[in-house]
C-alpha cells in the first residue's frame, strides 16, 4: 500500500469525504435529516460540508490520503465550539430546508443530542471517523485515530472522548485497543421512516500518560 497522509480537508473533497462521514452513523443522520426523502441526510451533509461553518464542515475534518485520494476522514471538537457550530448548523438547516421541515429536523436533532451528547468542558470529542469500505482492516482506522488523538493532545485537553454505536463493535474494539473505557451507554428509541438513533457507548482516555502507538 502506498504511504498513508494527513491533511486538512478542503471544500472540494466533498464527493469523497462526504460518504465517508455518513457511514459513520447513517441511521442517526437519517434520523435526523431525512425529512421527504431517503437522499436527503447525505444532500445536506453535502452542503454543510461544502459551506464549512459547522460541526459538519470541511474546516473541522482531516483527511487521510492515499496517492491523492481521501480513503478516511474524522473530525476533533470542544466544548469551546459548541454554541457556535449550534447557530452554524441552524443556519445550514434553514438554508437548506423549508421553514416547517426545517423546525422538524430542529426537533430531532435535539432529541438525538440526549444520546449523543455535546463535548463537555476539557474533552476533545472525536466524531465522524470513517474509512472507505475497500481499505478496511488494513489499519487506516488506527492511523486516523492515532493522528486525530495527536491533535486532542495539541491542544491540551485532559481527556479525549468519543460515542460509538451499539451496531459497531468493531469500531468500539479498536477503541478500546487504544486504551478508551467505556463511561456510559445512553439507550435510545429514537426511529423514523428513514432512519433509527442506535443505543450509544460513550468512552474517554485521560490524555495525563503517553498516548499509544
Amino acid at each position: 500500500m502506498s504511504e498513508l497522509s494527513f491533511r486538512p480537508c478542503r471544500a472540494q473533497d466533498a464527493d469523497a469525504a462526504v460518504p465517508l462521514i455518513y457511514s459513520s452513523g447513517p441511521g442517526a443522520f437519517d434520523y435526523v435529516f431525512c425529512d421527504r426523502s431517503k437522499q436527503q441526510a447525505r444532500d445536506f451533509l453535502h452542503h454543510a460540508f461544502v459551506r464549512g461553518d459547522s460541526e459538519f464542515g470541511y474546516r473541522q475534518h482531516i483527511a487521510a490520503v492515499i496517492d491523492g485520494e481521501v480513503v478516511a476522514v474524522g473530525a476533533v471538537r470542544n466544548s469551546n465550539q459548541n454554541l457556535r457550530f449550534t447557530i452554524a448548523a441552524l443556519r445550514d438547516i434553514v438554508r437548506f430546508y423549508s421553514p416547517l421541515a426545517a423546525a422538524r429536523v430542529v426537533v430531532r436533532g435535539l432529541r438525538t443530542e440526549m444520546v449523543i451528547s455535546p463535548p463537555k468542558k476539557d474533552a476533545g470529542v472525536i466524531y465522524h471517523l470513517g474509512v472507505a469500505e475497500a481499505i478496511r482492516g488494513r489499519g487506516i482506522g488506527g492511523a486516523l485515530m492515532a493522528e486525530l488523538l495527536r491533535r486532542v493532545q495539541q491542544h491540551e485537553f485532559s481527556v479525549a472522548a468519543l460515542d460509538v454505536a451499539a451496531t459497531n463493535p468493531r469500531a468500539k474494539a479498536l477503541y478500546e485497543r487504544l486504551g478508551f473505557t467505556a463511561q456510559r451507554t445512553t439507550q435510545s428509541s429514537l426511529r423514523s421512516a428513514f432512519g433509527q438513533v442506535v443505543d450509544h457507548t460513550y468512552m474517554e482516555l485521560p490524555l495525563a500518560t503517553q498516548l499509544p502507538e
